[in-house]
């Protein structure tokens, strides 16, 4: 995903649902794949039908997402619901079509799990994990701007790592680790920030 690109002052769901801007759905379904991917795994989902879930479900956002309003409720919510009912409906149509026991009762488990979500659960479970993406991706994105050292800093820091056992370990001066620390902590949240206004709406 581009530079220019990503940082559009419009929001990239906002052009997603443009149906002649191909470039954006192109973004949106760079981004998002990776997090259904993740959603599914939760899910419990069977490897062997994550790659044909994981299009099936992008397929169902893009028919749906000319229809999403901001203001009927967040985007996480409505994902959460096109996902759930997208995954409910491809686990039925395949208990239908096979035949064999234990592929029908594989899928039975598959449906038994996703029902145990209920609405709220399922919504609080992709809250987290929409968080825990997020600070991945501003953490990837920020990497280049410091050294290995620097970044080793930070994310010990975040594990409520000393910071003279953090110097320490990484053979640099206290006040060295501090101000390593304070300047990635720096970008991070900025890039966090950005990532939120960009692709959360």
């Amino acid at each position: 995903m581009s530079e220019d690109r990503y940082t559009t002052s419009q929001t990239l769901l906002m052009r997603a649902k443009n149906p002649d801007d191909h470039q954006a759905w192109e973004d949106f379904v760079e981004f998002y794949r990776r997090f259904i991917y993740h959603i599914l795994h939760k899910m419990s989902i069977s490897l062997n039908d994550f790659d044909d879930l994981v299009q099936v479900v992008l397929l169902r956002l893009w028919e749906s997402l000319k229809n999403y309003e901001k203001q009927d409720c967040k985007f996480r919510s409505w994902l959460s619901q096109v996902t759930r009912n997208t995954v409910l409906n491809y686990l039925d149509k395949q208990q239908r079509q096979n035949k064999r026991q234990d592929q029908m009762g594989e899928y039975q488990d598959m449906q038994l799990k996703v029902n145990s979500y209920g609405d709220g659960e399922l919504e609080r479970m992709i809250e987290n994990e929409w968080r825990a993406y997020v600070s991945t991706m501003a953490l990837e994105n920020i990497k280049k701007l410091f050294s290995g050292v620097a970044v080793e800093a930070f994310l010990m820091s975040q594990k409520e790592v000393p910071g003279d056992k953090i110097a320490e370990e990484l053979g640099i001066k206290k006040e060295s680790a501090y101000v390593l620390i304070s300047r990635v902590k720096s970008k991070f949240v900025a890039e966090m920030k950005r990532l939120i206004h960009e692709m959360e709406i």
